[in-house]
């Protein structure tokens, strides 16, 4: 009977790993910061302008911490995580322009907040492919 052996692991690999968890330790506290705009039965939500000032600032955080994980072996995945902060941003500042204009209904929150967020599933895939 043969023993199943793991394979060498690449340094550098454990290495972005774990400075991938950090941002995505990060970026969970700057959704968390956005998602509590959100009103709630048992609470009003903070202002979305405060929200989305957080966010961003976490977001901004976030992308300091992504140079961490950045090699050539996982470049594509991080490329992919990269483009996906850009987006969220984008979306957030778009939504800050429009809500200083015109408040929105608690579903129009919902689903705006949805676009600013959906980009950053792509974090939950890489995730997996880093594994």
């Amino acid at each position: 009977m043969t023993p199943f052996r793991r394979r060498a692991t690449d340094p550098a690999l454990v290495e972005a790993r774990a400075a991938f968890r950090r941002v995505t330790s990060l970026l969970d506290s700057a959704q968390r910061a956005l998602l509590a705009a959100v009103p709630t039965s048992r609470d009003q939500g903070v202002p979305l302008g405060q929200a989305l000032g957080a966010f961003l600032s976490g977001l901004a955080e976030t992308d300091v911490a992504m140079q961490a994980w950045r090699t050539l072996a996982v470049e594509p995945l991080w490329e992919r995580c990269h483009t996906a902060l850009a987006q969220a941003r984008a979306a957030a500042e778009r939504l800050a322009g429009d809500a200083a204009r015109t408040p929105l209904g608690f579903e129009a929150l919902n689903a705006r907040l949805g676009d600013v967020l959906s980009p950053l599933e792509e974090f939950a895939d890489v995730a997996a492919a880093l594994r």
